[in-house]
Formats: structure tokens, C-alpha cells, sequence
């Protein structure tokens, strides 16, 4: 199955791609806020230039946006090839295989979802607009996006544009990925659901399933992204609302915990057949390691043989020992502990400059040095 069709408008290079779309969502902003006078200005709280929200947004979400593309289709392709002949999907379930494989496609590509996506995000921004509004009201902060008139508070144009035309089109993007992570999520649980040929004496400790796990961990770049998006609103909040960091913390922490949670539970739809799989591997390798030891003892303890150097015996010990071994550090989830370390660093990684809200660089280092000497 070819995956190309997965990714729409895929036919222009992801660098004009993302000129296009940063070019609509954030050029306007400084073109209208430079019009406006709010670019850079004491006269607001918080002007253009100031404010970290439009800048993630329309300079570093929508670009990763675009260039998880790159990642994900490739990652899809590579674990459909390992599927189909690797033998883990014997040929009696090729079809089920195929089939689900072309439901996944069909699904992502769905028009009557885009459209959905499409409503769902101008009615958020439509909500929002007028929350946005009250409760700057509420707190007294003037900014960018909004303007003094009669008395009253209303948005700018720049203000506008971004409600109404930057914002829903970050969201479109990351919901269209976010039904991207469901849809593949939906495949995965197919093919646990398959008649699979594993074996526990797999050396990637998964028998058979590791490739499925360290591939599918690449989604976490779909966390990093939403964890950037958190990390500017925190950032907004911390600067101009009087949140402090330690509240922020408790936010941070509680985000992490659910993206690895959301993140790694397709895998654990494999758990129930690798917990099979080890049991029954553990029974049978573990008869014939008694078995070997039996007549490893029997012929050269019992019986004191003396030509132990040139016998073949002891290397097969050996060597079926490191294969018991293997199969007794089986994992009933197909991903290993490293590759969980590292994506939680890395979604750790965009809320790292919080700590500069309420401390700046210098103060962090002394800090550091005067625990040190």
C-alpha cells in the first residue's frame, strides 16, 4: 500500500509549506500590530513584541507541525514493511493486515472529518473570542489584540486575525494530527488482534514487537508540540498575570504524566499476548535448561569425564543459557525503559524556560555554583 496519500497537499516541499502557513497565521500579526502602533510601545501592557503566544505559534508550532510529516509517513511505512515480511503476520493474516492498513489511509484521509475539524476549530476560536475578551477586562492587562473604545474593550485587527485566522489554523493542524495518533492507535489495536507469530527468544526483548514500539514512539513529537503550546500560555501567565512557578510546576508534571499515559497505551495492546508468550516460553525453555544441566552434570560431575576443553557441550550450555536469558528479560510491553526516559525529556524540554519567569540565567548559575564551592 502506497502511504504517500496519507499526508495532504504533500505535493509542495515542506519549506514552501510552511512559508505559506507562517506567512498567513504570524505576517499579519507584525504587519497589523506595526500599523496599529503596538508592535513595540509602553502604551500597552503587553505589546507584539512581548508576548510569546503569537511568535511559538506562528514561528515554531506551525514548522513542526508541517515537519512531523517527515517523521510520522516514513515511521508508518517502515513498521507496515516490518509487518508484511518479517513473518511476526503469518500469511493467513496478510488480508486482515492489508484491509486495516487501507482503513487507517481511508480514515486519515477522511473529508467529512477534515470538515468537522474545520467547524470544531472556528467555534472554539468563536467562544473563545469573547472569553478572551471578558477576562482581560477582568484583570485590567491592555495588550496587542485588544483596544480601548467608548468606554469599552474590544479586539484590534491584529487582535482579530488572530481569534480568527491564526489560532484555528494551529488548532486544525494539531487536531488533524491528533485524529492522525486515534486512527493509528485504531491499526495497532487490529493487528494485536491478529494471529501472531512471536517468539519470547527474540533478541529485541519484545519478541518480534520491539520495532512496532520504538517506531510508534516517534509520535511523541505530537506531545512535544502540545507541550510547547502549554508552555507559552504558562510563560503569558506567569509574566502578566501573577501566576507563580510553582504552580506552574505542579501543571508541568501533571501534563507529562498524561502524555506518556495517552502516549504508550496502543502498545499495551500487545500485553496481553507477550504476558502468553513469556509464560509459555519460560515453561518450555526452562524443562529443557533442566534438561541440558541434567546431562551437563550427569556426564561430566557424575560420571568425571576429563575431556572437558574439547567438548562441544560446554559452548552449548553457554549459548542456550544466553538464550533462557534472553526470554526471562522479555518485556510485556514491546518498548524499552530508555526510550521512555527520553521522550519524557523531551516533552520536558519547551517548559525548561519557565524557570527564567522568576529567575534569569546569572541567578541560575550562581545559584548552581554556590552549591558546588
Amino acid at each position: 500500500m502506497k502511504l504517500t496519500s496519507i499526508i495532504l497537499s504533500n505535493d509542495d516541499p515542506n519549506v514552501i509549506r510552511i512559508l505559506v502557513l507562517t506567512g498567513i497565521a504570524w505576517l499579519p500579526l507584525m504587519v497589523l500590530t506595526l500599523i496599529d502602533g503596538t508592535f513595540y510601545t509602553s502604551e500597552v501592557t503587553i505589546p507584539f513584541i512581548k508576548d510569546v503566544t503569537p511568535f511559538v505559534r506562528g514561528l515554531i508550532v506551525i514548522p513542526m507541525l508541517v515537519m512531523a510529516d517527515n517523521l510520522i509517513e516514513p515511521m508508518m511505512a517502515r513498521v507496515l514493511k516490518y509487518l508484511k515480511v518479517s513473518g511476526v503476520v503469518p500469511d493467513s493474516e496478510k488480508e486482515c493486515l492489508s484491509s486495516a492498513a487501507e482503513k487507517m489511509t481511508r480514515q486519515m484521509n477522511s473529508k467529512p472529518l477534515q470538515i468537522i475539524l474545520v467547524v470544531l476549530v472556528l467555534t472554539v476560536s468563536w467562544i473563545l473570542q469573547s472569553d478572551y475578551v471578558d477576562m482581560w477586562k477582568e484583570s485590567g492587562v491592555t495588550s496587542w489584540m485588544l483596544q480601548l473604545e467608548n468606554g469599552g474593550v474590544d479586539e484590534t485587527l491584529a487582535g482579530s486575525w488572530f481569534l480568527l485566522v491564526t489560532s484555528p489554523l494551529v488548532s486544525f493542524l494539531l487536531y488533524r494530527w491528533m485524529w492522525r495518533f486515534i486512527v493509528w492507535s485504531i491499526f495497532l489495536y487490529r493487528v494485536s488482534r491478529m494471529k501472531l507469530k512471536l517468539y519470547a527468544s527474540h533478541t529485541d526483548l519484545a519478541a518480534g514487537l520491539g520495532m512496532i514500539g520504538t517506531n510508534h514512539a516517534l509520535f511523541s513529537i505530537l506531545f512535544l508540540i502540545m507541550a510547547t503550546l502549554v508552555s507559552s500560555e504558562l510563560a503569558g501567565n506567569l509574566l502578566y498575570e501573577g501566576d507563580k512557578l510553582v504552580d506552574a510546576r505542579q501543571i508541568v508534571v501533571v501534563f507529562i504524566a498524561i502524555s506518556m499515559v495517552v502516549l504508550f497505551i496502543p502498545l499495551l495492546f500487545f500485553t496481553n499476548k507477550l504476558i502468553h508468550v513469556k509464560h509459555k516460553a519460560l515453561v518450555t525453555y526452562g524443562a529443557l535448561q533442566n534438561q541440558l544441566s541434567g546431562d551437563f552434570h550427569k556426564h561430566w560431575i557424575k560420571d568425571q569425564a576429563n575431556d572437558l576443553v574439547d567438548s562441544m557441550q560446554p559452548s552449548a550450555m553457554a549459548d542456550y543459557s544466553a538464550v533462557y536469558e534472553v526470554v526471562s528479560n522479555m518485556r510485556v510491553v514491546p518498548i524499552n525503559m530508555k526510550t521512555i526516559v527520553v521522550v519524557a525529556a523531551l516533552i520536558l524540554l519547551p517548559f525548561l524556560p519557565l524557570a527564567l519567569t522568576e529567575s534569569s540565567i546569572w541567578d541560575i548559575l550562581q545559584m548552581i555554583g554556590g552549591s558546588l564551592f
